[in-house]
């Protein structure tokens, strides 16, 4: 196997290449953690279902190691306690998850024809400025199904996520930045031309026409 296989894949239909060995990592750590019960196991869970989610997209690598690393913040954070050790620790993954996921869900919901391509919307102001407007209202989104998701874990499961009002407005805050930033992301993605970008078997990527 040489470097450019080792690296790119794909080795096999399951594990194609070093990006699906650190999702396979994730889920096994959340399922370890939620049979020992670990309060962060919710966390682990939402955060490797995302990751295999994304896998099906065939997003470009950076794009996507981008999106694990971020998910691994969030997935681990409470598990190894980084939310109570730094405090700026949740403001950042608040940001970091809108960030890169708002645009992702918008390249899944365009590949499925309910949004429109990005690819399609070179050159056109007012289709930028939809883009923008669509992937800030998805990361909004995002970061209020978390507070929702967290709440509910709180009350259903006896966790300790939420901890207080001002610690939720902080949080909704840096995930409205997030959005913004993600929107901003989308937008430069589409003028530099990639549209929805496959990746393919070794390294090579492609756009969809």
């Amino acid at each position: 196997m040489g470097f450019r296989t080792l690296l790119y894949g794909d080795w096999h239909p399951l594990v194609r290449d070093p990006l699906d060995v650190l999702r396979g990592i994730f889920v096994a750590g959340a399922a370890v953690m939620a049979l020992l019960g670990e309060p962060g196991a919710l966390n682990a869970g939402v955060a490797a279902a995302a990751v295999v989610a994304v896998r099906f997209l065939n997003l470009p690598r950076l794009f996507d190691l981008a999106f694990v690393l971020v998910m691994a913040l969030t997935g681990w954070g409470e598990a190894l306690r980084l939310y109570d050790r730094f405090g700026y620790y949740d403001i950042a993954v608040h940001f970091l998850v809108p960030l890169l996921g708002a645009p992702i869900v918008y390249v899944a919901l365009a590949r499925l024809d309910t949004l429109p391509d990005p690819v399609d919307a070179t050159g056109s102001r007012r289709h930028l400025t939809g883009i923008f407007v669509v992937t800030l209202a998805l990361g909004l989104a995002i970061g209020a199904a978390w507070e929702i998701l967290e709440w509910s874990s709180d009350e259903l499961l006896g966790t300790k996520l939420t901890r207080g009002e001002q610690d939720t407005i902080a949080d909704l805050v840096a995930d409205a930045v997030g959005a913004l930033a993600g929107g901003a992301l989308l937008v430069a993605w589409t003028v530099v031309g990639w549209g929805t970008v496959r990746r393919l078997p070794g390294g090579a990527e492609t756009r969809d026409d």
